[in-house]
């Protein structure tokens, strides 16, 4: 799947809809651009969300983030498992239900697509 023949992507003009105000773990507030976050990854030794930013830097999101919190942020956000999702600008392709992102995240962790996620993925991109 090659994402830039499909049309239902489309760039955000407003910038202000790209920044996100988190409080991390430890109660600080930081703000974070779309484009700094490769993907979310929930954690379950410590039982959280992790953003993983594009300068290998692991943000740990408070205790009461939840996958849903997560995609209601932005469109571009999406869920591939249980335990992953996707900042799609990254995504270049989907290869046997991997996804492929481009750097400095196309060498960190296989990011792989459940079935039940794939389903969802085709139903709101049909060009994939």
């Amino acid at each position: 799947m090659n994402i830039d023949n499909c049309n239902h992507i489309n760039a955000e003009k407003d910038q202000e809809k790209n920044i996100f105000l988190y409080t991390t773990i430890t109660v600080n507030l930081q703000l974070i651009h779309l484009e700094q976050i490769g993907y979310f990854r929930y954690n379950s030794k410590s039982k959280l969300w992790e953003a993983v930013l594009n300068n290998n830097h692991i943000l740990a999101l408070k205790r009461n983030t939840n996958s849903q919190k997560i995609l209601s942020l932005h469109p571009y956000l999406i869920q591939i498992n249980q335990s992953y999702i996707i900042n799609i600008g990254y995504l270049t392709s989907i290869e046997d239900n991997n996804c492929i992102l481009l750097p400095p995240f196309n060498e960190m962790e296989l990011l792989q697509v459940s079935k039940s996620f794939m389903k969802k993925l085709k139903e709101k991109y049909p060009c994939i």
